[in-house]
């Protein structure tokens, strides 16, 4: 009977061991709730926050759909997830214009992008389109963000720093004042 209880204890220890499974937070439908994930899943996701872009990935039991939208933790029990809801209260949004070449000619997009960001600056980029040829300028993060160094440098990238001032009636306004400005100056 003792050899049976022996047993019986070893085979439970084992079982916990080998058949354990681990507790991730998992977001279903806006619900934040502690899941114990299936016996294979060894990692919880985390959700990301990118500047620019905002909050990416989701939590859940099981690795990143894709990895650089989310971050991955293995708990260090069964009990206490690691992954943890993202704080974003001091989160702040705007809005920025895409753009693109069509036919040779480049056009905002209709609808605006909404862009977050936390620490860094309140930043649209669009294409000078009087310079910028086709492959010369690449909407970063749809219109969100600062240019490329090497776009800026090149004068194939503007950036400007309000909400919505990537449109193509500002741009076209800021180029009228140059305009303007570069006369009264040589006069």
């Amino acid at each position: 009977m003792k050899m049976m209880n022996v047993a019986i204890v070893v085979f439970s220890v084992l079982g916990l061991t080998y058949g354990a499974t681990i507790t991730c937070k998992e977001d279903t439908a806006g619900t934040v709730a502690d899941k114990v994930c299936d016996e294979a899943v060894t990692v919880c996701s985390s959700q990301k926050f990118t500047e620019y872009t905002g909050v990416t990935g989701k939590l859940q039991c099981g690795p990143c759909a894709t990895p650089a939208d989310c971050d991955e933790c293995t708990p260090t029990d069964g009990i206490t997830t690691c992954n943890v809801e993202l704080d974003t209260s001091d989160v702040k949004t705007f809005e920025c214009y895409s753009w693109a070449m069509t036919d040779s000619v480049w056009t905002q997009s209709e609808a605006a992008t909404t862009c977050s960001r936390k620490t860094n600056d309140l930043v649209c980029n669009a294409p000078d389109y009087d310079i910028a040829k086709d492959g010369e300028y690449t909407s970063m993060l749809d219109g969100c963000g600062p240019c490329t160094v090497a776009e800026k440098d090149a004068g194939n990238c503007n950036e400007c720093t309000a909400t919505l001032c990537n449109s193509s009636s500002v741009l076209t306004g800021s180029l009228i004042l140059a305009v303007l400005s570069a006369l009264v100056f040589l006069m």
